[in-house]
């Protein structure tokens, strides 16, 4: 039956560790936790009423809830709990500054992305519009009512907008911080969707084999052929614009590529001598599965979230762009195109400072991505 100890190379004696069927049942438990918060809210509280210390989530927050919820019992509780695998994984990754780096932001970026907007939230005023920011100053007349000091006939930007306001006179700082969320929740609900499909399909195809490997792989053939932007505007014009619309659409039509490369790594693992041993000695596919292909696709598995997770963000914020989301929602793509289509030339602010953040957050997952692929490798040294 199931131990409640295990040990694998870098752990120490006698070190906790959270079992695959622990981590389950607490994911269970905690997703069932959820259905219910939203059961209550959406047939007892009824709409307009606030779930508890007047919050009103939606369905998307629900499953930005549902994916942190996956990303602590999978990711970091095991991490957690494996303190001297942990410092393996840290000695490598930090002969890489540029992937350190890159963590470092991403963390700033999870906790920014979830409590920012409980914090700060963009209000409209529109005689604080264009206002410069803190190190910066702007022609008088280019705003209403300047709130800084004015020195030679130029508003001076000043604490209150730490980096200038936009033409709708909201906070740059705070809209900034409302992109965040958006982009963090299409990172994480997307991926909560796209890996366990991929990862799935990839081990069956390549576990099993034959018929149901052709079966499978031709499905995903057939599925890539279908671009999931045209898919998001055919289905925008019946469901309408919603940002819970670009995360199933791109986390459900999307795995087929990271289906691929898995399935690529488990048939080269499948004909390794310990997966032979492990059938020989009456291990079901299950054991097999479970304890000698799943921790060596891992690292494969971090490749295809650098790759896709950019591809999400950056998809999405093309959609806002277009205008083609939900315009209740501050993207960061909606932030750029309204405040480069509607600022004066030298409100430059409004927009750039989005652009900056897009460009770090993409970077980032990227190369934080690619430094995991060596990390996580088993063969690594």
């Amino acid at each position: 039956m199931g131990r409640a100890e295990t040990t694998s190379p870098g752990d120490e004696p006698g070190e906790r560790v959270m079992t695959p069927r622990r981590r389950a049942v607490a994911f269970a438990v905690g997703a069932t936790a959820l259905a219910l918060a939203f059961g209550f809210d959406r047939f007892v509280r009824g709409e307009g009423r606030p779930l508890a210390f007047g919050v009103y989530p939606s369905g998307l927050d629900y499953l930005f809830a549902l994916s942190w919820l996956a990303l602590v019992t999978f990711v970091l509780a095991p991490l957690a709990s494996r303190p001297g695998m942990t410092a393996i994984y840290w000695k490598r990754l930090k002969t890489n500054p540029w992937a350190v780096a890159s963590l470092c932001y991403l963390a700033v970026f999870l906790v920014v992305g979830t409590v920012g907007p409980w914090v700060i939230q963009p209000d409209v005023n529109f005689a604080h519009s264009n206002q410069p920011p803190v190190f910066a100053s702007v022609d008088s007349g280019y705003v209403t009512d300047c709130v800084g000091p004015i020195v030679d006939d130029r508003c001076q930007g000043t604490l209150q907008y730490p980096l200038g306001t936009n033409s709708s006179g909201q906070g740059v700082l705070a809209v900034l911080v409302s992109g965040m969320r958006v982009s963090l929740l299409v990172a994480l609900v997307t991926a909560m969707v796209f890996v366990p499909i991929g990862m799935t399909i990839g081990v069956v195809a390549g576990y099993v084999g034959g018929w149901t490997d052709t079966l499978l792989m031709g499905y995903v053939d057939i599925q890539q052929t279908i671009p999931a932007f045209v898919l998001y505007i055919i289905l925008m014009f019946v469901f309408g614009k919603s940002l819970l619309l670009v995360v199933l659409v791109f986390g459900l039509t999307s795995w087929g590529g990271s289906a691929r490369m898995i399935r690529s790594e488990v048939l080269q693992r499948r004909g390794e001598g310990y997966i032979a041993a492990a059938e020989n000695a009456g291990a079901g596919w299950w054991h097999v599965v479970r304890k000698h292909l799943l921790p060596n696709v891992s690292n494969t598995v971090a490749t295809a979230m650098s790759r896709q997770i950019p591809i999400f963000i950056l998809t999405e914020v093309a959609i806002a762009y277009l205008e083609l989301n939900n315009l209740t929602l501050m993207s960061w793509g909606e932030t750029i195109a309204r405040d480069t289509q509607r600022s004066f030339p030298d409100t430059w602010w409004a927009s750039t400072f989005a652009v900056v953040l897009l460009v770090a957050t993409v970077t980032a997952v990227s190369v934080f991505g690619d430094a995991m692929r060596d990390v996580l490798d088993p063969k690594s040294v």
